[in-house]
């Protein structure tokens, strides 16, 4: 009779977060399901089936401690899968980073503890965003064909880093920025940060959070007029200009996995089938997120066998950051466990969309 190898995860199944959140623990018990499909996973001759224990961190840093703290306290718990924003993140990894459990998650800020005391079983399974705008700034530049680019971000550290790697980018490649603007988080009305922009002369903008706001950005930049037509989207989907694929000129993203939606690609096709299988659903724009962790659960499957242990999350961890894993996306890690894998830039103009694969330095 097989035994279990029990994961942790930890996502906000609930709340603004869950766009993110809900379709990547999808991902998580997708792999899981195949794996056991597959016969599980043997180590040192024993055949083991896996299952997940979950935790609502509900989009508030409180719950995601909570969460995780319940987690912990299940000692059959050596491995942990979850969390796609930084609020929620890292209160919840700063629990796990006192403990012996290896974290595999994917929050801006997690890129900032990799490697360093507390966070050494700690990966984080997407790029990160030096590596991302690499690809994203010279593509958008000149897909877009933008010159001069102004910045709205939320009020929040993450937002301070962004431009710290943006803005000397767009102007390497050419472009001017002369304005940088913050917006409170909570934000509805945006009228009076966008008219700071009004009559800069910009043909660009670049900008970033959730779906919701970017769409409302979007919607209320085209209501005021005077203002550029021309997006670049730092992270989430192409949904928020869908809707107004008329009123703008151009719109980039960040596909952080890979294009569901327009690809050609066998292995991501095949995918989308077994997720809607799994799922008794179609596909949406944000289910692209269900792969941020899928490759990794197979590969943690793959590390215990070949390490020949369940349990010593260290080995296994090493494991994991030293392998090239040929998925649905291609996986591999530096050896403090930031991600430097293959992703999908996301590109809208002339009302059609588009993709193209960039791969990671």
């Amino acid at each position: 009779m097989a035994q279990t190898i029990k994961f942790g995860m930890v996502n906000s199944l609930t709340g603004p977060h869950a766009s993110f959140d809900l379709p990547a623990s999808e991902g998580v018990l997708m792999a899981v399901d195949e794996i056991n499909k597959r016969g599980g996973v043997t180590v040192k001759g024993k055949k083991y089936t896996l299952t997940v224990d979950s935790e609502d961190a509900q989009s508030k840093p409180e719950f995601a401690v909570s969460g995780a703290q319940r987690l912990l306290r299940d000692d059959d718990i050596k491995v942990i899968f979850g969390i796609m924003t930084s609020g929620p993140g890292m209160a919840a990894a700063t629990a796990f980073g006192k403990s012996d459990v290896l974290y595999i998650g994917a929050f801006t800020l997690l890129d900032t503890l990799l490697g360093k005391p507390g966070g050494e079983l700690m990966i984080r399974t997407l790029n990160n965003d030096a590596t991302v705008a690499k690809s994203f700034v010279p593509t958008s530049v000149s897909e877009l064909g933008v010159k001069k680019v102004g910045i709205m971000l939320p009020n929040e550290d993450v937002s301070r880093s962004i431009v710290a790697v943006y803005k000397p980018l767009l102007e390497a490649n050419g472009v001017q920025v002369p304005i940088v603007e913050y917006f409170q988080p909570d934000t509805q009305d945006f009228a009076p940060v966008l008219r700071k922009f009004q009559n800069q002369g910009l043909d660009g903008m670049l900008t970033g959070t959730n779906d919701a706001l970017v769409e409302a950005i979007l919607r209320q930049a085209t209501e005021l007029g005077g203002l550029p037509r021309k997006f670049m989207y730092r992270g989430g989907s192409g949904a928020p200009a869908i809707k107004y694929s008329k009123a703008v000129d151009g719109f980039t993203w960040q596909i952080l996995t890979r294009d569901i939606d327009n690809t050609s690609d066998p292995k991501v096709k095949a995918w989308v089938e077994r997720y809607k299988a799994f799922t008794k659903k179609d596909v949406s724009p944000n289910s692209y997120w269900a792969l941020t962790f899928y490759d990794s659960v197979f590969m943690v499957a793959k590390a215990m066998e070949e390490v020949g242990s369940i349990t010593d999350v260290k080995a296994i961890g090493a494991k994991v950051k030293s392998t090239k894993y040929e998925g649905v996306r291609t996986m591999r890690f530096d050896k403090d466990g930031h991600a430097q894998s293959d992703i999908d830039l996301g590109i809208l103009k002339n009302g059609k969309v588009s993709s193209v694969r960039a791969a990671a330095s």
